[in-house]
């Protein structure tokens, strides 16, 4: 009597999933033969990782998230990893035993989330997708290589080294002849900074008459670039260029630069394209900015759930935009902007 009252119950239980028929599964195939299976009609739970939350192009991110979220009806929820790997790592390990169908993951640092992003969600049968920040020691990597076996997708592209390099090279082949160099970068062990390190290591062997005299880590904030710029530029006032990993490092550095009365003597190449990085560029006061569609990136990586639990085949590495990232093609076009294409260019991030 026990066994049919259970089985009354469950047989119950499945008259009540909406459409009164039996739940519905997708098995996602996420590569070495393993796969996960996602309810196919049924509104999703989902986590949303972001690295940190501290500055315009993470709270892009998760607006981007947030708003496909909404246009499917699904719960989401946002986790700040505040810049810190134990930090991010712990929010994983937690959300192992919340029920979430599926995860979007901005690593604050690649290698400490491989296996639980690649195996234990595995285990948990939570689909993972991979945002801008590749793991497993694959950040370095392009196109499809991007991606990591056990997850959904990798998502994004414009945030490798030859991406960064791209803006490297012009500023090398714009400015030739002997020069001096300050970087603004991030924190030491983000994937990201890792990359902008690497591509700066291929336009010093390209480009030898161009000297580094100083790099300045930070947390990719304004004010952390403000705090900064102040001894590099007073110790450093024949500097002719500068190279800022994302546009709210030269927000920060422009108006010393200013203080300092050396507006105009150093030209800066810039990575983000934000509001403020556009405006920068219409009036002169930034050379050249790399095209940053994080709000899209996030977007299109809740959307790629979305696809792949409607029975879709999806390619393993997705530009920001949607459409399959291929090794060697500009990550998103147009990726320089310039004086000569910033009227068109319609920023993501403020």
């Amino acid at each position: 009597m026990k066994k049919r009252t259970c089985f009354a119950a469950l047989m119950l239980t499945a008259a009540l999933i909406p459409g009164g028929a039996w739940a519905q599964e997708t098995v996602v195939d996420v590569g070495g033969g393993a796969s996960v299976s996602i309810k196919k009609d049924a509104p999703l739970k989902i986590a949303f990782f972001s690295e940190g939350a501290n500055n315009s192009a993470m709270q892009a991110s998760i607006d981007g998230a947030t708003r496909a979220a909404k246009e499917l009806g699904w719960q989401i929820d946002v986790f700040d990893g505040k810049f810190d790997a134990v930090t991010q790592l712990n929010q994983l390990q937690n959300a192992l035993n919340r029920d979430y169908d599926a995860w979007v993951l901005k690593a604050v640092e690649g290698n400490t989330m491989c296996d639980v992003a690649t195996k234990d969600a595995l285990a948990k049968n939570v689909l993972v997708v991979v945002s801008v920040l590749s793991i497993c020691g694959r950040g370095a990597n392009e196109g499809e290589a991007l991606w990591s076996p056990g997850t959904l997708a990798y998502v994004g592209g414009a945030e490798t080294p030859q991406a960064f390099f791209q803006v490297l090279d012009r500023m090398g082949r714009e400015n030739p002849g002997l020069q001096k160099l300050g970087v603004f970068t991030g924190p030491e062990l983000n994937p990201i900074t890792k990359n902008h390190e690497a591509a700066l290591k291929m336009f010093q062997a390209k480009y030898p008459d161009i000297t580094v005299v100083a790099i300045a880590r930070t947390d990719y904030s304004t004010p952390s670039a403000l705090e900064k710029a102040g001894p590099m530029v007073q110790a450093n006032p024949d500097m002719t260029l500068y190279y800022t990993a994302f546009s709210n490092l030269a927000k920060g550095l422009v108006p010393v630069l200013e203080q300092a009365g050396l507006t105009g003597k150093a030209k800066i190449y810039d990575n983000g394209a934000t509001a403020w990085a556009i405006d920068a560029i219409k009036d002169g006061t930034v050379a050249i900015s790399s095209a940053n569609r994080l709000g899209s990136n996030a977007y299109n990586a809740v959307k790629a759930i979305e696809r792949a639990r409607k029975g879709e085949a999806l390619p393993r590495a997705i530009g920001d935009l949607g459409e399959p990232l291929v090794e060697g093609k500009p990550p998103t076009d147009p990726y320089l902007i310039d004086a000569g294409n910033v009227a068109a260019y319609q920023p993501e991030i403020d």
